[in-house]
C-alpha cells in the first residue's frame, strides 16, 4: 500500500469517526487538531490532489478542495512555479473527468477553487484560463459545466473580495470586459439554439396577424414584422437537459449585466431572445397546451417552466435597473418597450384573476428555488 492510499484510508477513518452520532466533542477537537496538523505537513497539497480522485466519501472531497482553496487564496505566492502548473493541471483533469458522477455541491466547489487560481495568475501565469471556459461551453458535452464556471468566473472577478489589491481588482474587469462581446454572444447563440431546436415540437399555432383585436393591431404597429413573427412564437416544451442550460446561460446573463456597462455588445437580437424566455410561466395557455402535450417525464413543465421567465425577468431587471443610458442606445431603448408591451399584452389576454395567481406562484417560486436545473444534468 502506497503513502497516498494509507492516508487516504486514514483520513476516511477519521471522517466517519467525526461524523458519527456517538463521537464525543472531546474527540471531535482531538480530529480537528489532526487534520489541522497534516495540512500545515510540506507537500501536504500533493495528498489533497489525490485523495478526490480516489475516494467516494464527500467528507474526504470538501476537505480536500477547501485545503486547495486555502492554499490558493493564503499561501499562492510562496508555492513554486511548477508546483503551481501541476496544481492547476490535476485539478482541471479531475473536474473533466470526474464532473459527471460527482455530486453538484462538489463539483460547483471544484469550479470555484479553479476560478480561484485563475484570479490569481490569469493572464500571465494562467493564460488560457478563459479560453478554457470558452471551448467548455461550445462543446455540447461541457456546456453545463462551462456555464458554471463562467458565472463563478464573474461573481469573483469582477466583483473580487476585499483582498485583493486595487490595482489587480482594476485588471480583472479590464480582462473581462475585453470578452464580454464574446461571451454574450455565445449565450445567446445557446439559448437561440435551444428555442429554435424545441420549436419545431410546439403545436401551438400562433395568433393570426389579421386578427381584428385592437392588441394585435397596436402590437404590429410597435413591432417590425420580423420581430413580431418572432415573438408571436409559441412557447416551446423543452427537456430536462435543455431547461438546465438555459437557466445556467440566462443565470451567466443577469449577473453579466449586473456590472458590464451598456454598449453595443447588448445588441437588440439578444434582448428579443431573453424576452422569449421571459413568456415561459406568463401564457396560461401555452402552459396549459404545453402540459397536454408533453406526456415525457423529461419535459420540463411547472415550477421548473416558470423559473425560466424569473431568470429572464431578472436580466432585464439588470438592464433596467442602469441609471446611465448612452444616446446612442435609442434602439435599445425601442426594443426594450416594443418587448414589454408584448409582455403585458399576453397578461392581458389571459384571465385577470389567474395572472395574479400565476404571479403569486412565481414569486413563490423565487422565494423557494434553490438551482433546479444544475443537478439534473
Amino acid at each position: 500500500m502506497t503513502s497516498e492510499e494509507a492516508s487516504l484510508g486514514a483520513l476516511e477513518s477519521l471522517m466517519t469517526e467525526f461524523f458519527h452520532d456517538c463521537t464525543t466533542n472531546e474527540r471531535k477537537r482531538e480530529i480537528e487538531e489532526l487534520l489541522d496538523n497534516f495540512a500545515q505537513q510540506i507537500g501536504a497539497w500533493r495528498f489533497c490532489l489525490y485523495f478526490p480522485s480516489s475516494t467516494r466519501n464527500d467528507c474526504v472531497m470538501i476537505y480536500s478542495l477547501t485545503f486547495s482553496e486555502n492554499l490558493i487564496n493564503k499561501m499562492w505566492l510562496g508555492v513554486p512555479s511548477q508546483d503551481k502548473m501541476e496544481i492547476r493541471s490535476c485539478l482541471s483533469k479531475l473536474l473533466l473527468a470526474h464532473h459527471k458522477t460527482l455530486p453538484y455541491f462538489i463539483w460547483n466547489k471544484l469550479c470555484k477553487v479553479i476560478v480561484d487560481i485563475g484570479r490569481q495568475d490569469w493572464p500571465m501565469f494562467y493564460h488560457d484560463f478563459f479560453t478554457n471556459i470558452l471551448q467548455l461551453i461550445q462543446s455540447l458535452v461541457t456546456t453545463p459545466l462551462g456555464l458554471i464556471i463562467l458565472k463563478t468566473t464573474s461573481e469573483d472577478l469582477a466583483c473580487p473580495a476585499e483582498d485583493l489589491r486595487v490595482a489587480r481588482k482594476e485588471e480583472l474587469r479590464k480582462l473581462l470586459l475585453d470578452q464580454v462581446q464574446t461571451v454574450l454572444g455565445l449565450l445567446t447563440g445557446i439559448l437561440e439554439t435551444v428555442w429554435d431546436k424545441h420549436s419545431v415540437t410546439a403545436t401551438t399555432p400562433p395568433p393570426s396577424p389579421t386578427s381584428g383585436e385592437s392588441g394585435d393591431l397596436l402590437s404590429n404597429l410597435l413591432q417590425s414584422p420580423s420581430s413580431a413573427k418572432l415573438l408571436n412564437q409559441p412557447i416551446p416544451i423543452l427537456d430536462v437537459e435543455s431547461g438546465c442550460i438555459c437557466s445556467l446561460a440566462l443565470e451567466c446573463l443577469a449577473h453579466l449585466f449586473s456590472w458590464i456597462p451598456l454598449s453595443a455588445s447588448i445588441i437588440p437580437s439578444l434582448l428579443t431572445t431573453i424576452f422569449h424566455f421571459a413568456c415561459f410561466g406568463c401564457d396560461i395557455q401555452a402552459r396549459k397546451m404545453a402540459s397536454v402535450n408533453s406526456s415525457s417525464q423529461n419535459c420540463v413543465l411547472g415550477q421548473e417552466c416558470s423559473w425560466l421567465g424569473v431568470l429572464a425577468m431578472s436580466c432585464i431587471n439588470e438592464l433596467m435597473s442602469k441609471n446611465c443610458v448612452p444616446m446612442e442606445f435609442k434602439d435599445y431603448l425601442l426594443c426594450m418597450f416594443q418587448q414589454t408591451f408584448y409582455l403585458q399584452k399576453i397578461t392581458k389576454d389571459n384571465n385577470a384573476h389567474t395572472v395574479k395567481r400565476r404571479l403569486e406562484e412565481l414569486n413563490d417560486i423565487q422565494q423557494n428555488h434553490r438551482c433546479l436545473y444544475p443537478a439534473a444534468c
